[in-house]
């Protein structure tokens, strides 16, 4: 061997060695613009909070390098202040390159080097559109409270805001469907539009989270992410068999419901018996149940003479919060009922009700006839039945 070929043969492995990572290692590193003074810290996402993994003061030239150990790929946090982070996930031979300004670090950041981080990125860049639209629709709700036409114009902003979950739910559906053996899909699958309105509703989409959980169950069976995904699916299903169990299904007659309202006095869903009957399930902290309360309030008013009713279930579990709620939407004209206790409330276990709003709608003898009418939809089906 010629000394020359040794020489170059040497440095490469000198070179090589300066980039290799050891059984099971990652490297996070990256530069951070105005981070003079600033320490960066890498910790794992786990059961109990967050777990320090590593940290280091970022050089003066903005530079930081930050390594880890993991067999499969887990979520992390990124941060150089308490409030300021971005999720990161990563697998075992990952070299991540990150690169921000620490004045406005989480949004400024972008991450490269691995697939998972760029479905990520994708999947996050989509949600910031739908944000946007909706912060738009906000501010024109805004501008017509105390208006004179409040009433029917929230029903057009209620609309435009279903056509912006709809299409953010079309988009995380073919998203989860192409990459259901990827991590990234457990994040689009706890994605919310707005606080507490998730973009899949459940039961009805629980085939994306089926599709996921077979997929990364198989693989990583030791991550906490994806035991919490495999225990989520197998409890919907439970609750859905005992809906079965229990024969709630259109053509039946409905369970009948007794409980205090407001003032505590009981009422009794039967004594609205020889009347077409919404049976709602709500609660004043679901946001959706409250954008749909003012289309229940538009067709109570329109159709109530002619023989129509509603009986609210609150899944409320602080009565001040409930009261306050049926004030503020114009809910008083109709029956409310509730044990307060959240998602243990008995009337929600006997219908099989795992997500809210949800509602029944009864003919006069108390059999249900259809079920889940929202938005023109109700409206629908009540001029049908009332046309004559």
């Amino acid at each position: 061997m010629s000394k020359l070929f040794l020489y170059f043969a040497l440095l490469f492995l000198a070179s090589a060695c300066g980039n290799m990572l050891g059984d099971n290692e990652f490297l996070v590193k990256g530069v951070i613009k105005n981070s003079k003074g600033k320490t960066i810290f890498l910790s794992e996402l786990t059961k109990t909070g967050n777990t320090n993994i590593d940290s280091v003061l970022i050089a003066e030239n903005g530079e930081f390098k930050l390594k880890g150990r993991t067999s499969f790929p887990k979520f992390y946090i990124l941060r150089i202040a308490p409030n300021d982070f971005i999720t990161l996930l990563i697998d075992s031979a990952n070299v991540l390159t990150v690169n921000a300004d620490a004045e406005n670090f989480a949004k400024s950041s972008s991450v490269e080097g691995s697939n998972d981080m760029l479905l990520i990125k994708k999947s996050n860049d989509r949600l910031v559109i739908s944000h946007n639209s909706i912060d738009s629709l906000s501010k024109i709700f805004q501008s017509i409270e105390g208006s004179p036409k409040q009433d029917s114009l929230k029903v057009g902003i209620d609309k435009a805001f279903e056509k912006i979950l709809e299409s953010q739910r079309a988009f995380s559906q073919k998203f989860v469907e192409e990459n259901a053996g990827s991590m990234s899909s457990i994040i689009v699958l706890s994605q919310q539009l707005v606080p507490r309105v998730s973009v899949f509703r459940i039961p009805e989409d629980l085939s994306y989270f089926e599709k996921a959980d077979n997929a990364l169950y198989k693989s990583y069976p030791q991550s906490e992410e994806v035991k919490k995904l495999h225990e989520f699916v197998a409890s919907v299903k439970n609750q859905s068999n005992e809906s079965m169990q229990n024969g709630i299904r259109i053509g039946d007659v409905a369970p009948d419901i007794s409980l205090g309202n407001p003032a505590g006095k009981t009422i009794s869903l039967s004594s609205l018996k020889g009347k077409y009957v919404l049976l709602d399930f709500w609660a004043g902290w679901c946001k959706p149940c409250r954008m749909e309360n003012p289309n229940l309030v538009a067709n109570y008013k329109k159709y109530n003479k002619k023989g129509f009713e509603i009986f609210q279930v609150s899944l409320d579990k602080e009565k001040d919060f409930w009261v306050k709620a049926i004030e503020q939407d114009q809910l008083s004209a109709w029956s409310h009922v509730s044990d307060l206790q959240f998602w243990q409330s008995a009337p929600a276990k006997v219908f099989g009700i795992s997500s809210i709003p949800a509602n029944f709608l009864l003919n006069r003898e108390g059999k249900i006839i259809a079920t889940n009418l929202r938005g023109p939809e109700l409206g629908a089906k009540l001029e049908e039945i009332f046309k004559n």
